[in-house]
């Protein structure tokens, strides 16, 4: 019988991202989509960025936050996840005018999957049919990709330098920019 997401705590969640289940990553997800807006807000006018690629950006954070969650290191997830979407979204900034900066203008669209309009965030039965609408999306994805491809989109995601990967993950960077460039590919035509 599978878990009901809903009833564990943050970190039980991370564990589960840590071992690929894309459903723990759906409910952090919902539950952390509030910290996402509000740290994206307080970017919007310093930054040329669109609210759309912070909050994009601050979903690879809470995953990053996810996958490297350690209990014993002391922090509450909450407060660790925080960190992590805020240095997410700094770096993102920072790095925006930079014309080695692939990642945001490589992103997939979050509204591409259901052209949601600002007050959309506000209302409960809207951020429940977020919920559904994401967590289908990761279902979709999950089926999609190869575990080459999954494999990829974790070790991008995890923010190792491109130069790590070998070193790091036994993965040739052919073999890496050729998985990611068919994830991109794929969340696309998604």
């Amino acid at each position: 019988m599978s878990p009901s997401y809903h009833e564990l705590n943050d970190s039980q969640l991370a564990d589960l991202v840590k071992r690929e289940n894309y459903d723990a990553f759906a409910e952090l997800g919902a539950r952390y989509l509030w910290l996402i807006r509000t740290k994206a807000s307080q970017f919007e006018s310093a930054a040329a960025l669109e609210r759309e690629d912070l909050c994009q950006e601050g979903f690879l954070g809470l995953y990053f936050a996810a996958c490297s969650y350690e209990k014993k290191g002391g922090a509450a997830f909450k407060t660790y996840a925080g960190v992590c979407i805020q240095n997410r979204m700094t770096s993102a900034v920072r790095n925006h005018k930079n014309a080695g900066n692939r990642p945001l203008n490589e992103s997939v669209s979050l509204e591409a999957a259901g052209d949601a309009p600002a007050a959309f965030w506000d209302e409960p039965e809207a951020l429940l049919e977020l919920r559904e609408s994401f967590e289908g999306f990761l279902s979709k994805m999950k089926l999609a990709l190869s575990p080459l491809e999954r494999r990829a989109l974790s070790l991008y995601l995890s923010g190792l330098k491109r130069e790590e990967i070998p070193k790091k993950a036994g993965l040739s960077l052919k073999s890496f920019d050729n998985a990611l460039g068919r994830v991109r590919s794929k969340l696309r035509s998604m």
